[in-house]
Formats: C-alpha cells, structure tokens, sequence
C-alpha cells in the first residue's frame, strides 16, 4: 500500500482492504508484524514495514520456535540454571586458588565442547524442524477435531449436561470455602483456626454436596488462605487466582463424575 502525504488512518485502512481484495472487510487497527505494536498513524509506516489488519481483534504474534525446538531450548536453559547455581554455590566454598583452577577447566570444557554442540544443533537441526511442523499440523488437526466434537449432539449434551453443570458447581462450592474462611477470620480475630475445625465447618456448610474426594482441595485451600493472608497487592491476586485455579483442577473432575452419572446420553 502506498501512503501519500495527509493519509488519514481510515483511508490507509481502506486502501489496505483493496490491496487485500477484500472490499467487504472493515479493518478499524493495525499492526507491525515484527513487535505487535499497534500503529495509528500511517506516517509513521517505513516502506519495508510488515503489517497485520484486522476488524478489531488483537494481533498475536507466533512463536518462531515449534513445540519441540520451544522444548528442548526450555530444557536446555533449566539445565543451565540449574549447573550455573549448583556450581556458584560450590566456587563460594572454595579457595581462591582453587575456584581459579576450577574457572580455567570450565573454560577449557566449553571451548571443547562448543564445536560438538554446534554440530549437534546442525545435523540435528532439520529433524526438529521437520517434527515441529508435524507436530503444528497435529495440533490444528487435534483443535479442529475438538471443534467438530462439541458441535455435533454429543458434545452440545457433554457441554450442557456434564461441563457446564460442572463449572457452575465447582464455583458453587468454592464460594462456600471462602465463605467459611472469612467467618473464621472474623471469629478469631486474625489467628488461623485449625485446618480440622475448618473442614468441619466446610462440611457442615456443604451438607449432602459434600464428598470425601473434596477433602484434598479443601486442605490446600487452608494452606493456600494462610499464605495469601500475608501477602497485599499483585501477590494477593496472583495467589487468589491460584485459589480459584488449584480448587477447580481437583474438583471438576469429581464433579463431572457426578453429572456423568446423574444424566443418561441421549438416544441416537
């Protein structure tokens, strides 16, 4: 698309639907391709300047690395780490003559070793590259399949009679939970009571909803209530949501059992 001096930025949008063929589209925002920032001002556009249009929604940038390259560089950074503080650890008990003979072996190792590990990468590197694309196309090949699952009368019964049940119950309870635990601050004044009056009190409240299988979830919900009690801030939303996401990963699952079992699949 060529921007012409006063181009407004609805005009550029219009310009690009043409370049596109694709008149009935209404793109309102704009991106650069290489960092996702936004753009809004097409002067501000360079002739080599890859973009990305859309009707509203955001721009989200693909990793360059596929799911196994992504992996191993994941795995191989953890290993780094983990040598690099095992080792620092080791130097800080040693003498400064000897951390010195150990810092030349490392050295003299990893100028050996570089080359092996360069032609490890090359040789290995269009066997990964080729997985990383069976992989993609598995991926897609899985999300689309899953896709025409929830949409045929099976899936709409699963989503409607079992997950959605499910959800709502999960949330149900562990508004209970919470309930219980502020009354418990409130009644000791800001001391924790113990985790097995707790229980009680969350079993009591429950009643004829409760189940043994719950008992793990409620546990950690205690442990995890003491450790947000002294924490403000971001740190409190990010523990508050670990609340709400480790209570719905040991729940749910009890809890689709139980719609599972409640409702019969309906006939073909």
């Amino acid at each position: 698309v060529v921007v012409k001096d006063g181009m407004t930025f609805e005009q550029f949008l219009a310009k690009c639907s043409d370049k596109l063929k694709l008149p009935e589209k209404k793109f309102t925002r704009c991106f650069y391709i290489s960092n996702a920032a936004e753009v809004d001002d097409p002067d501000d556009l360079m002739p080599d300047d890859k973009l990305f249009v859309s009707e509203g929604e955001d721009f989200k940038k693909k990793s360059t690395e596929g799911m196994l390259s992504s992996g191993l560089n994941a795995i191989a950074s953890g290993t780094s780490y983990v040598y690099s503080k095992t080792t620092d650890f080791a130097k800080a008990q040693m003498s400064e003559e000897t951390r010195k003979q150990f810092e030349d072996a490392e050295a003299k190792a990893a100028e050996k070793l570089a080359p092996i590990v360069d032609k490890i990468k090359e040789t290995t590197a269009p066997a990964v590259e080729w997985t990383d694309k069976k992989l993609e196309v598995a991926a897609d090949t899985v999300s689309e399949k899953k896709k025409e699952f929830m949409a045929s009368e099976t899936g709409q019964y699963l989503q409607n009679q079992v997950y959605a049940p499910t959800a709502e119950k999960s949330k149900e309870l562990f508004a209970i939970t919470c309930t219980e635990l502020e009354k418990m601050g409130e009644k000791s004044k800001g001391s924790m009571t113990s985790a097995q009056e707790y229980m009680k009190n969350v079993k009591e409240k429950m009643g004829k909803e409760w189940d043994e299988k719950y008992a793990p979830a409620v546990k950690q919900m205690y442990e995890q209530a003491k450790v947000a009690g002294q924490q403000t801030g971001e740190a409190l939303k990010v523990q508050t949501e670990n609340l709400k996401k480790n209570w719905n990963e040991q729940v749910e699952p009890v809890l689709k059992e139980k719609m599972a079992a409640l409702n019969t699949k309906p006939a073909k």
